[in-house]
């Protein structure tokens, strides 16, 4: 398949884009290519595309996966790139729901997320894919600052503590507005999440506590904790055990701290 011709025919999807949905096309064949080669993808990969779109990435996943997955959510573009990889031995093409499907069997995931439900791709992602070892994805510049906030900043909530016990956060690139169409309002950021430690029962229960405890965050710790157990004096009991001080704020811990408070209640 002729790459320009390729592309070209991406750019053509201009029109058909769904704004409601955040719908964007990559036509800068470059960078793509960048996207796809960060994944490192070997032969034992099982792959995830999630949001294939008109398969600005699918075209490299093609090329250096044995065994891929892509999924979309609009029937048009299913049928655009299953007819585009028709003669492909090593894709299946499904319609399929992001926040629905089940992460669990793959080792490497590759999308350009949708703005409106990164975070909660990011998270079905973290709580539920076992196998998984890297992924890298796309998102406009403006999401990075709430992915990879330090302790104590207004950004730093439950993902980014989520992140930062399963993953290795590293920066990618940044991605010019025009190297879409439409072009959107801001620049795009590339990153990638190496994964380093598979323990995804804990990792649900540890986001599920600090969820609870960034319920109201302008509260202690104490006062979260405490509602969260029903019981202020169990709260600081347990507190005590985790050697956390009681009007320490939610962002104000850090993820050792979270992973002691969750061993202390256990």
């Amino acid at each position: 398949m002729d790459e320009a011709k390729y592309f070209e025919k991406v750019a053509e999807y201009k029109l058909l884009a769904k704004h409601e949905v955040g719908q964007n096309f990559l036509v800068d064949p470059v960078v793509a290519h960048r996207i796809v080669d960060l994944a490192e993808i070997s032969e034992s990969d099982k792959v995830l595309e999630i949001g294939s779109g008109a398969g600005s990435l699918s075209f490299f996943i093609e090329q250096q996966a044995k065994e891929a997955d892509l999924i979309d959510i609009d029937e048009g573009l299913i049928a655009k790139i299953t007819e585009d990889f028709k003669e492909s031995k090593n894709l299946n093409i499904q319609l399929g729901n992001a926040m629905k499907w089940d992460y669990e069997p793959y080792t490497k995931i590759i999308s350009n997320l949708p703005y409106y439900i990164t975070s909660a791709i990011l998270e079905r992602i973290l709580l539920n894919a076992k196998a998984l070892k890297k992924g890298v994805f796309m998102v406009q510049k403006e999401v990075i600052a709430r992915l990879n906030a330090p302790v104590g900043n207004d950004n730093y909530g439950p993902l980014t503590i989520l992140i930062k016990y399963r993953t290795k956060y590293s920066k990618g690139f940044v991605v010019s507005r025009n190297s879409f169409v439409p072009a959107p309002h801001i620049e795009s950021s590339v990153f990638v999440l190496d994964v380093i430690n598979d323990n995804v029962e804990e990792a649900v229960k540890l986001y599920s506590l600090c969820s609870a405890m960034f319920l109201h965050k302008r509260k202690t710790i104490l006062n979260n904790l405490g509602s969260y157990l029903k019981d202020n004096e169990k709260a600081k009991t347990v507190l005590e055990k985790a050697k956390i001080p009681e009007n320490k704020r939610p962002q104000e811990l850090g993820l050792e701290m979270y992973l002691s408070l969750l061993s202390a209640l256990e």
